[in-house]
C-alpha cells in the first residue's frame, strides 16, 4: 500500500467566526448545543478509572479527512485493472492479435509509464505541500491538494490520447503526495492523545478499503466498453464531496496550526467543536506550550538532519532505505499489476476476480496492524513479516518460470495473498509508524520529509520498469524482489531499534547504545 507520509507541515491563516461555524455547519450547531453526557462517545478507561469521552464531530471530522486514504486506494485498486479491459486497449491501441512485433512492448512502456508519471507526480506533491501546509493553514492546503486530484483525474477520465493520459497521472499523483502528506499530519493534530493511535490508523484503513472497492468495481466496469473511463474517475465524487466539506467549513482548522499562526478567538472557537468544556482549558495551555517550546528550541537545519549528532545521519538514512524497501519488495506492483500478472493464468474475468480477493485479504490484514503493532513491536513485526514475505517470493520465482498452466497460476495466487497478508500487516501501516517516532522532535518534519520522497521515488521507479521487467522474466522480478526484503528485513533486525512504548529521550538514548548483535537483548 502506497502509503502516506507523516511530514509537519505549515497552513494558511483560515480565520472563521463563531456566526460563520454555526451557519455553514448544522451538526457543530447541533453539537455545541448538545449535553456533553449526550454526545459523548465512550473509548476507554484512564488511569483514574474515568470514563474518556470523544466528541462524536470528532469522529465525523477524522472520518471525512481520512477520505483522502480513499483516492489513493480506489486509484491503486481500479486502474491496473484497465489493462486487462477489452475497451481500455482498443483505445490505446493495445490489441496486438493483428499488430508488428513491438506492440506488446509499446503496451508494457506505456503501462510502466502510466505509473511512472503518476509517483513523479507524488514525489513533487509531498515535498513541495509542506510549505503550503504550514504558511496558509491545513484546511487550505487539503482544498489545494483535492483540487489538483480533481484536475488530474478529469484529464486521464477524458483522454483521448496516452500522452495526456500520463499527463493526467501525474496532477493526480501530485495531488495525492500532498494528501498523502498533509492528511495524516492533520488527524494528528486534531485527535486527543488517548485516541491519536486508533485515529491514525483510519487513514490506512481507508486506503485499503479503497483498493478492495476499487478492485470490486472492476469486475462489473469491464463488461462496459467504456468502463474504463470509469475506473479512472472513480473517486472523483469522493474528491468532490471532501472540497465541499472543505467549502461548508464542515472540516475546522487544525487547532495546533491556530495556536502557532491564528486569531486566538479562532483556537477557542475550534476547540469547543472538538473538545468537550471541561478539556477547553487544559487543551489550550498545552497547545500554547507546546508552540512556545518549539519556537524556543527552532526548526533543525539541513545539515543538522545529516549530521552525526545524535546518530542522525543514521536514522535518516534507515527511514530511506526501510520505505525504499517497501517499494522494492514489490507489494504495489503485485497489487497494481495483479490482474495483468494473473491474465497470464487465468481468464480475465478469474484475474480480475483474484485481484479483488488480494484486496479484500490486504484491507483484513490491515485492520490487525491496531493490535498487533503495539503487542508485538515495530521491529518483530517487520522482521516476522518480512521474513514471511521473503518465505513467499521464493516459491513464486520458481512457479514464474514453470510453463504456465492453471494449477501454477492458483499456486501463484495463494502465495501472492499469503505474500500481501504479511506486508499489510507488517511493512505496510508498521512502518510508517516506527519511521514517526524514530526521529527527534526538532529534526522530526524534514527527515520525514526526506523518507516520504524516498517512498513516493521508488515507487515511479518500480511502477515504471516492473511491466517491461516482467514482461521479460517475472521468475528474475521476483527473485529480485526476494533479495530486497531479505536486505531490508536484516537492516530492520541488526540495526533499528525498537520504538514500542519508549520516550523519545529514550528512543534517543536507544540508537546512542545500540550494537548490532545476532541474538538481540530487546527480544
Amino acid at each position: 500500500m502506497e502509503g502516506s507520509s507523516v511530514t509537519m507541515t505549515n497552513s494558511n491563516r483560515s480565520s472563521f467566526h463563531n456566526e460563520e461555524i454555526l451557519g455553514n455547519n448544522f451538526a457543530s450547531a447541533t453539537l455545541t448545543k448538545a449535553n456533553d453526557e449526550e454526545v459523548a462517545v465512550m473509548v476507554g478507561i484512564d488511569e483514574r478509572g474515568e470514563h474518556r469521552r470523544v466528541k462524536p464531530f470528532l469522529y465525523l471530522v477524522v472520518g471525512i479527512v481520512s477520505m483522502c486514504g480513499l483516492l489513493y486506494g480506489l486509484d491503486l485498486g481500479s486502474v491496473g485493472a484497465t489493462f486487462v479491459m477489452d475497451g481500455f486497449r482498443q483505445h490505446v491501441n493495445w490489441d496486438c492479435s493483428s499488430a508488428s512485433d513491438n506492440c506488446e512492448s509499446t503496451a508494457d512502456r506505456d503501462k510502466g509509464l502510466i505509473s511512472f508519471f503518476f509517483g513523479i507526480g507524488a514525489t513533487i506533491g509531498s515535498l513541495v505541500n509542506p510549505y503550503f501546509a504550514e504558511r496558509y493553514g491545513r484546511r487550505p492546503s487539503l482544498a489545494l491538494s483535492t483540487l489538483i486530484y480533481a484536475f488530474g483525474s478529469a484529464i486521464q477520465t477524458f483522454a483521448p490520447s496516452m500522452q495526456l493520459l500520463w499527463t493526467g497521472r501525474f496532477f493526480l499523483g501530485t495531488g495525492i503526495g500532498m494528501l498523502s502528506m498533509v492528511a495524516p499530519v492533520y488527524v494528528a493534530e486534531v485527535a486527543p492523545d488517548r485516541v491519536r493511535g486508533s485515529m491514525g490508523i483510519l487513514y490506512d484503513l481507508s486506503t485499503a478499503l479503497g483498493i478492495v472497492t476499487g478492485s470490486a468495481a472492476s469486475i462489473g466496469l469491464k463488461e462496459w466498453q467504456n468502463g474504463w473511463r470509469i475506473s479512472y474517475e472513480v473517486g472523483l465524487p469522493f474528491a468532490l464531496l471532501l472540497l465541499l466539506t472543505l467549502a461548508l467549513k464542515v472540516v475546522p482548522e487544525s487547532p495546533r496550526w491556530l495556536a502557532a499562526q491564528g486569531p486566538e478567538q479562532d483556537l477557542v472557537l475550534t476547540l469547543k467543536l472538538l473538545r468537550f468544556e471541561e478539556e477547553l482549558e487544559s487543551e489550550t495551555e498545552t497547545l500554547h506550550k507546546e508552540v512556545q517550546e518549539l519556537r524556543e528550541i527552532g526548526e533543525a537545519s539541513w545539515p543538522e538532519v545529516f549530521s552525526t549528532n545524535n546518530m542522525m545521519r543514521r536514522r535518516v538514512m534507515l527511514g530511506v532505505f526501510f520505505f525504499a524497501i517497501q517499494q522494492l519488495s514489490g507489494v504495489a506492483a503485485v497489487l497494481f499489476y495483479a490482474p495483468d500478472v494473473l491474465n497470464t493464468f487465468f481468464e480475465e474475468d478469474q484475474a480480475i476476480l483474484g485481484t479483488l480477493a488480494l484486496t479484500v485479504l490486504g484491507f483484513l490484514s490491515t485492520t490487525a496492524t491496531v493490535v498487533a503493532v503495539d503487542r508485538l513491536g515495530r521491529t518483530k513485526l517487520l522482521v516476522y513479516g518480512g521474513a514471511i514475505m521473503f518465505l513467499c517470493l521464493v516459491p513464486l520465482a520458481v512457479l514464474a518460470s514453470l510453463e504456465q498452466s492453471e494449477w501454477v497460476g492458483w499456486a501463484v495466487l495463494v502465495l501472492s495473498g499469503i505474500f500481501i497478508v504479511s506486508s499489510f500487516i507488517s511493512w505496510g501501516p508498521a512502518l510508517y509508524v516506527l519511521c514517526s517516532e524514530m526521529f527527534p522532535y526538532r529534526t522530526r518534519g524534514k527527515a520525514n520529509g526526506v523518507t516520504s520522497m524516498s517512498h513516493w521515488l521508488f515507487a515511479s521507479v518500480v511502477g515504471a520498469v516492473f511491466p517491461i521487467a516482467s514482461s521479460a522474466s517475472l521468475s528474475g522480478c521476483f527473485i529480485f524482489f526476494a533479495i530486497c526484503i531479505f536486505s531490508g528485513t536484516s537492516a530492520v533486525y541488526f540495526l533499528q531499534v525498537e520504538t514500542t512504548g519508549k520516550t523519545f529521550a529514550e528512543i534517543d538514548e536507544a540508537f546512542l547504545q545500540h550494537k548490532p548483535t545476532f541474538k538481540r537483548k530487546d527480544w
